[in-house]
This record gives C-alpha cells, structure tokens and sequence, in this order.
C-alpha cells in the first residue's frame, strides 16, 4: 500500500497496476442455484466477463505510467465492489433456497413457456397491491374471486401440477413415506389403503395451502422461477393422506379440517401457524435478494 500511496502522491512514471481480485468466487454456488436464482447466477457472471477483461488489459509486468494505472486501479476497485455486491446476492439467496428445499427434493423446474405465461400474468397485478382483509374465503376455504387483480397469475400459477405427482418416495417433515398398511395419525382407527398405482394413498399436501401463499407478505414482489420455489418447497410439504387431503383442501386452517383426530389436529393447527410464519420470513429474504 505505501508504493501505490507514493505513486499518486508524487505521480511517479512508473506506478503498480491493480488486477481484480477473485477471493469469494464460488462456481459451485452459482452452479447449484441456478433454477432458483438465475437473475444472481447470470448477474454475478456477466460482472466476472468484466474482470477477466479487465485483467486482460494489464500490462506486462504490472507497472506503467500513472495516466495508464489511475484510471485502471479505479477501475479495478469499482469491479470489485461490483463482484462483492452480486456475489452477496447470489450467497443470499442460495441461504433461502436451501432453508426452502429442507427436508425434501429439489423443486421441479418448470419450462421456460410456463415460467413466461407466469411472467406476464404477474405484469397484469397492480403495482402496490396488498392482500384483502379478511382474505376471501367460500365455506371454509381460501379462494381468490374471479375479479381478484391475482386471479390472471393464480390461473397461469394453477395450470402447473404442484405439487410434483407421484412425489418422490422422501421423508417429509423429518417422517418418511407411510406403506398402504400404516395408520396415519390424522386417522389413526383405519389403515392408509393403497392407491389406484399400487402405491400407498397417500400425497404430498401443502401445510399452509397453496393458495395462501399467493396472498403472504411479499410474495408478489418475487420471479416467476422464486414463485414457483416457495410453492412447492420441501419445508411446506407432508405426507397426509389422499382421503384427508381431498375432503379439506385448501381449508383456512387446520382448525376447520374435518374426520380428522382431534389431538392431530391441534398439533396441525401449531404447525400451520409455524410454517406461515416461516415462509413469510424466508419470503422477504428471498425478494430482498433480488436484483434492482
């Protein structure tokens, strides 16, 4: 540091030239995120193109005449800032990724045709929008009306199977699969039954309704892709069975669930509360990790 002081102080004729610094540069990240965070991925990688050109220009030996290595330590000081920057939103939202993706497989991307018709639809929601309150509900369900300002992105959103059908034979909220001959606690008096593919009836059901989540804090602000994240992560998803999923889908809370035990219900109930809470927070840190 005292050579590169002495050069801008006396304005010598040869002066050190600075190269841009990779320290923090993670290919693995950016490779493992890049469904979830491509706007970071494609980011982060457009600003190192930037270095390596930048890198490229230095002379040989490191040294030249300050007219040259003034402007080009400058410049490499702003390119640093710039990849430290983008490399923290990357970092960042890779965190929530994986907080998403716990205990679970990763999410099933959709095609781009799909990302896009989700894309559009979500140009078409007011700027500034917020959630009614109450929400809207029929009977006891969460519903999103026909003249709701999110019904065109609900539409675009629902087309797409979510989640995944079959889901892949994982443990899911740290419990794994049941077989056709277990008993659910959510019906502990009969056996799960087996489905019309041989397999236990059994399906992997959203703790807080899809449909809810269109409606949390934030959620409008996220990507397509992000969108798609949120509702079909692994930590929003358990094994119920397919009897009790189909007789209270998209049920305002565990409470208003019917045919149910009551002692799992209860435990339901915190659980819902637990996790509402949960994706709202990791819904703010992922829509905080976007770009500008």
């Amino acid at each position: 540091m005292a050579t590169r002081r002495s050069v801008r102080a006396l304005v010598t004729a040869v002066a050190v030239m600075l190269a841009v610094t990779l320290g923090g540069w993670s290919p693995p990240v950016a490779h493992a995120d890049e469904a979830a965070c491509p706007a970071q991925v494609a980011s982060l990688q457009a600003t190192m193109a930037k270095i390596d050109e930048h890198n490229a220009r230095g002379l040989p030996g490191g040294v030249g005449p300050p007219e040259i290595v003034v402007p080009y330590n400058r410049e490499a000081d702003q390119l640093n800032a710039e990849k430290a920057a983008k490399l923290g939103q990357l970092q960042a939202c890779a965190a929530v990724t994986d907080k998403l993706r716990a205990g679970g497989p990763p999410t099933k991307p959709l095609n781009k045709g799909a990302l896009d018709n989700i894309g559009v639809a979500k140009t078409k929601v007011p700027s500034g929008w917020t959630p009614p309150t109450p929400l809207p509900t029929l009977g006891t369900r969460i519903t999103i009306p026909p003249n709701s300002p999110i019904k065109p992105l609900w539409d675009a959103i629902n087309k797409q199977k979510s989640p995944e059908y079959p889901y892949p034979n994982v443990s899911l909220q740290g419990a794994p699969r049941p077989a056709s001959d277990d008993r659910h606690p959510s019906q502990p008096d009969r056996p799960i039954g087996t489905n019309a593919r041989g397999g236990p009836a059994v399906s992997a059901d959203h703790i807080v309704p899809k449909v809810e989540i269109m409606y949390l804090p934030r959620f409008m602000e996220l990507t397509p892709e992000n969108m798609w994240l949120v509702l079909n992560a692994p930590v929003n998803l358990q094994w119920l069975p397919t009897v009790v999923n189909a007789k209270n889908k998209n049920s305002r809370s565990a409470a208003d669930m019917q045919g149910v035990d009551p002692q799992w219900q209860d435990e339901q109930v915190a659980l819902q509360d637990e996790k509402r809470r949960e994706l709202t927070e990791l819904i703010a840190q992922l829509a905080d990790s976007q770009l500008p």
